[in-house]
């Protein structure tokens, strides 16, 4: 994802040097569609859990206002699509935490892929500059998701070895292979939001009097937690964002 996001960056830069045309008129709306791939990453800092990542989508629509030559304000209303699977796989039991005795034969095993849904607001703010054959835009800013619905898919599993656990005294557990599957909606297991900073940039081609495609990279860095349980890993979202869109300018002032 890094090294796409660092292509997408290059490509983009390279038509800021031409030249740059007339100053644009503050003052002038403009609406898009827009959507695309996104790339998600886990981050977070538990060594035990293993977490792998799957491509979802965005997909909206945008609203820019011009409020000075080269600066505008820009909100969106997007839909995102995210999973991301958790996976973790213990060897070895001890009754207590200061067990002396290890089972080693008795194991833990986790594997759940999680898929969520967001309704998406970022907002941010974009210097632009209108180049000889198409335009460049700089954004940062902020975003806010709202969590719509959120399922997962997977097992859970443990074995407690018959002469292995025969040491155990306050084992509450007959010996044996437990496993429970899971799947279908989740409640108050995802965070019920997400926010963080966004950084993009964007290019476009005017293709009509008032109507133009774009197409932007944007970096979101989350900041809230994904689990809504203080007892689950502390992990956040991360992921790059790429689109296509159209946007066609609406007023002036």
């Amino acid at each position: 994802m890094k090294q796409l996001f660092r292509l997408l960056v290059v490509f983009l830069l390279v038509p800021g040097f031409v030249a740059a045309q007339a100053p644009k008129e503050p003052g002038r709306w403009s609406v898009g569609i827009a959507g695309g791939p996104l790339f998600n990453q886990i981050q977070g800092s538990t060594p035990l859990f293993q977490y792998s990542n799957k491509t979802g989508y965005q997909a909206g629509a945008s609203l820019t206002y011009r409020i000075g030559e080269s600066f505008s304000v820009r909100a969106e209303l997007m839909a995102d699509s995210r999973s991301f699977g958790s996976s973790l796989y213990s060897q070895g039991l001890r009754e207590t935490d200061t067990s002396r005795y290890v089972c080693w034969d008795c194991y833990y095993d986790y594997n759940i892929r999680f898929f969520t849904h967001y309704l998406t607001l970022p907002v941010v703010f974009e210097y632009s500059q209108e180049l000889k054959y198409m335009g460049i835009a700089f954004r940062a800013g902020g975003y806010y998701s709202v969590l719509i619905s959120a399922a997962h898919e997977g097992y859970e599993a443990f074995y407690l070895d018959p002469h292995g656990t025969k040491p155990f005294t306050l084992i509450d557990f007959t010996p044996g292979f437990y496993r429970s599957h899971y799947t279908g909606l989740v409640d108050d297991v995802i965070n019920t939001y997400d926010a963080g900073l966004s950084i993009g940039v964007g290019l476009w081609r005017q293709v009509g009097k008032s109507v133009k495609i774009e197409a932007d990279v944007s970096m979101r860095l989350g900041f809230a937690n994904v689990f809504e349980n203080p007892l689950m890993p502390e992990i956040m979202h991360r992921h790059a964002v790429v689109k296509l869109g159209l946007v066609r300018q609406i007023s002036t002032k």
